[in-house]
């Protein structure tokens, strides 16, 4: 995730941040709480790239932040976790969202918006 990040020209640094995992500053820079293990670190870091991504401002409007996180959460998941992966990994662990995790080192939030996204693609395709 550190080498996408400085491809897309996206600064990373990091500093306690109590119970929050990461913050996404427009000034393109992703800070990291460095209290998390690895993989939480780089799932949280792949979220923040999706900020990055969409151009996100920080916003207080309930509604307008969700979609914000969902579509962050959305786009880490392009970033970890390839279809064949996930296929692959379902096939060989079954379907437990918390063991899939495991097998493909990322978090069980990864897991919930990877299903969320291909819940939503299959209804649009």
């Amino acid at each position: 995730m550190l080498k996408i990040a400085a491809q897309r020209g996206v600064r990373v640094a990091w500093r306690p941040l109590g119970r929050r995992h990461g913050e996404y500053h427009s000034s393109s820079l992703a800070l990291l709480n460095p209290q998390l293990s690895l993989t939480v670190q780089s799932a949280t870091l792949a979220h923040e790239l999706g900020h990055a991504h969409y151009s996100h401002v920080r916003t207080d409007e309930p509604v307008q932040h969700a979609r914000q996180e969902r579509l962050a959460d959305e786009h880490a998941t392009e970033l970890l976790i390839s279809d064949y992966d996930y296929a692959l990994a379902e096939r060989t662990v079954g379907r437990h969202p918390g063991i899939l995790a495991r097998e493909l080192g990322v978090t069980l939030g990864i897991i919930t918006a990877w299903h969320g996204r291909a819940r939503r693609s299959r209804r649009i395709g």
